[in-house]
């Protein structure tokens, strides 16, 4: 048995430190110019879906209301959480060995999005795991979380904290509000149905959690909670996706 555990890990090892790790970061910051036949530019792309902006671009209050709820020890584990395992365990069981999301770090959660497939398989866990220690050897924390939320999908065809707040609030990710900062980190769980266009009491109900856990984990105040959860929350979109309604045939 002991055997058989320590070829494993030396597999997923060796696959981990052969994996593309180093360049997720170059890729996900790569901007491509189009331009048309009369060379004016006809919009940009990115390496990934979304805007990509900086973490000094990225509220405070949405980078701790993400930490509260997916990611605690963020700052201080090695990529992976022992209570997150033992928890994905005890669902197994309770599942009847059936795999269900859940436990992962963000860091995990980064590793998934980028290198691997969502398929929910013994495997595939597994390699998260291992990925998730390589990409925290390869970078710093910050680049991590930065890489994460400008790679999360926020629901209406938006991915990245910079275009989610310009969808459903009109501002830049950096002008978001605890209340606001609560309710991006909502859609995390799951963008169709804590997205405050299409289900605005549910997610109304997950902002008022997430702000509970922003308190228990000390990134607000009793206070400040209960003035975050009084607020109303408005609506404002300023998304375009410029490129293809410019260019649609460019974009396709």
């Amino acid at each position: 048995g002991l055997t058989i555990i320590l070829i494993a890990s030396a597999w997923f090892t060796y696959q981990a430190k052969t994996a593309d790790v180093q360049n997720i970061k170059s890729t996900l910051q790569t901007k491509t110019v189009i331009y048309d036949r009369k060379n004016e530019e006809a919009g940009t792309l990115y390496g990934q879906k979304g805007t990509y902006v900086t973490l000094d671009k990225i509220s405070p209050q949405i980078q701790n209301a993400v930490l509260s709820t997916e990611d605690r020890t963020f700052y201080s584990n090695w990529g992976f959480s022992i209570k997150g395992i033992l928890r994905s365990f005890v669902n197994l069981i309770i599942h009847h060995g059936q795999i269900t999301g859940g436990g992962s770090t963000i860091t995990q959660q980064l590793a998934k999005n980028t290198l691997l497939t969502q398929q929910q398989s013994y495997l595939r866990k597994a390699q998260e795991l291992f990925l998730a220690i390589q990409l925290t050897k390869v970078y710093s924390k910050s680049d991590i979380l930065t890489m994460y939320l400008n790679n999360a999908y926020f629901g209406n065809g938006v991915w990245g904290v910079e275009d989610a707040s310009e969808k459903y609030f009109g501002k830049h990710a950096s002008e978001l509000d605890a209340s606001e900062g609560a309710t991006i980190a909502a859609m995390l769980r799951s963008p169709s149905y804590y997205n405050p266009i299409d289900n605005m009491q549910h997610a109304v109900d997950r902002r008022n959690l997430i702000l509970g856990l922003m308190v228990d984990n000390d990134k607000l105040t009793q206070s400040e909670a209960a003035t975050a959860k009084s607020e109303t929350l408005t609506l404002k979109d300023n998304y375009t996706d410029g490129n293809a309604n410019k260019y649609p045939y460019f974009f396709d």
